[in-house]
């Protein structure tokens, strides 16, 4: 800049940062800024030195740097590249380097302020009664916010992620939270619903990168549970109800039930010869009321299937077949005792997984349940009325070597947009319109289902 020299430098910790006012000349280098080199989903960390302390982003060319003292990687990216504008992530102010001046906007520029808003999207009350609405990306690409694509169809931590985003008194206290007061994965959390729900996307597709890579350095056990969409929605209950007591008491006034159940012991009768004469039950039973997140429904046995049948040889079963699990009269035999199940507490989102996979088996993907579930819409459960809402299904595919190798599991997910009575399905970054009629078709995984008032 041409007063460079005339300026005394001001970086962090300096309490006497020059401020550039909006009519300054040196907004001129705004004019380098180029949104479509910007990708804010990376977890941030300086591409030099992998620190993710005092990181910024150069909005010129999309870089992450850490600092803007002398010598930091921003500082030397400016002097050597003439990259002269940068954003801190974390307090989402905008600087000129190498003077190290404050561009002190007010919030006057639309052009910072979209950017701030594509690091961290903002939302009032009256927005969000909105949603969902159609948008724009960058390059007018339309997409419907809620109903976004997501980088990497094997995560099944993205299908997870965009059915909690669909779960509304989740999704609002996520998207209204306030920043500062929550912890550092409660923040991960609610930067990707928010930007799931981002009217003014620079792209029509975001990525759980840094949501992903936080929980895999912080928790240890993250890693074993983001493979599979049940584990991970369990996991992810278990961690907002650690790091916040708000989202604690919303999943339990609204995710979680109760169900009943009733154990019955049975007695081995023996004759003389102590041969097994009889199986007898016993008087007493034993009642144990039990809290859930998700009810497991067992699919028929498969069976022997020879090699080349496809989808219309598969095994069908109704899911009113498959609920009588829980209708307290349906009996399940154990080896030693009877089981009976009865749902005493309705949550508002019911959560359904069906038990696909044998964790004993060598190839449990390719050795899966196959059975296809026919569903309705909507559907009573002892009384309660309950509309469809979410459907993640199960895709595999074949090793392209290894013939003894496991199959590869693909997860999508199919999602109802209540405003324009239609049902989109989101594979990896491409989304699609499904017709409800053929939802079924597919290896139904998990469901979550909507209470409908009364």
């Amino acid at each position: 800049m041409q007063s460079s020299k005339r300026r005394k430098h001001s970086f962090e910790g300096d309490t006497n940062d020059k401020k550039i006012r909006f009519n300054a000349p040196s907004y001129a280098f705004l004019e380098t800024i180029d949104k479509k080199k910007l990708d804010f989903d990376f977890e941030k960390t300086c591409s030099v030195t992998l620190s993710n302390l005092n990181v910024y982003c150069c909005l010129v060319c999309g870089k992450y740097l850490h600092g803007r003292r002398p010598n930091t990687p921003a500082f030397l990216h400016s002097v050597n590249d003439g990259h002269h504008v940068y954003v801190n992530f974390n307090t989402l102010k905008f600087y000129f380097l190498p003077e190290g001046t404050e561009i002190h906007d007010n919030g006057t520029i639309q052009l910072l302020n979209s950017l701030r808003y594509g690091i961290r999207p903002t939302f009032t009350e009256s927005d969000i009664a909105q949603f969902p609405k159609r948008c724009v990306d960058l390059n007018n690409n339309q997409y419907t916010n809620g109903f976004v694509g997501m980088n990497d169809k094997e995560r099944a931590i993205n299908v997870v992620l965009l059915a909690i985003a669909h779960v509304t008194p989740i999704r609002d206290y996520l998207l209204l939270l306030d920043f500062d007061n929550e912890s550092q994965f409660i923040r991960r959390l609610s930067v990707i619903v928010r930007k799931l729900w981002s009217v003014k996307l620079f792209k029509p597709h975001v990525s759980a990168e840094e949501f992903v890579s936080f929980a895999l350095v912080n928790d240890k056990k993250a890693a074993q549970h983001m493979s599979d969409p049940r584990r991970c929605f369990l996991w992810l209950f278990d961690c907002m109800a650690k790091y916040s007591s708000t989202l604690k008491e919303l999943t339990e006034a609204h995710c979680r039930g109760i169900v009943l159940t009733t154990k019955t012991m049975i007695k081995t009768i023996y004759d003389e010869a102590q041969n097994v004469k009889e199986f007898v039950r016993e008087d007493s039973a034993v009642d144990r009321s039990m809290p859930f997140w998700m009810l497991t429904l067992d699919l028929p046995p498969k069976p022997l299937f020879k090699k080349g049948l496809n989808v219309n040889d598969l095994p069908q079963v109704q899911l009113e077949v498959l609920m009588r699990k829980f209708d307290g009269q349906t009996e399940k035999q154990m080896s030693h005792h009877i089981l009976k199940y009865k749902l005493r507490k309705f949550p508002d989102y019911l959560i359904l997984h069906f038990d696909r996979f044998d964790p004993k088996s060598q190839q449990p993907v390719k050795n899966r349940n196959q059975t296809i579930v026919e569903f309705p819409l909507m559907m009573d459960v002892d009384g309660h009325r309950y509309m469809l809402m979410a459907n993640i299904i199960h895709t595999s595919v074949k090793p392209s070597i290894e013939a003894e190798k496991d199959e590869e599991s693909r997860w999508m997910i199919q999602l109802y947009n209540d405003k324009a009575d239609e049902w989109l399905e989101l594979d990896g970054t491409n989304v699609r319109k499904k017709e409800k009629e053929l939802l079924f078709l597919n290896e139904t995984y998990i469901q979550i289902w909507k209470r409908k008032a009364s």
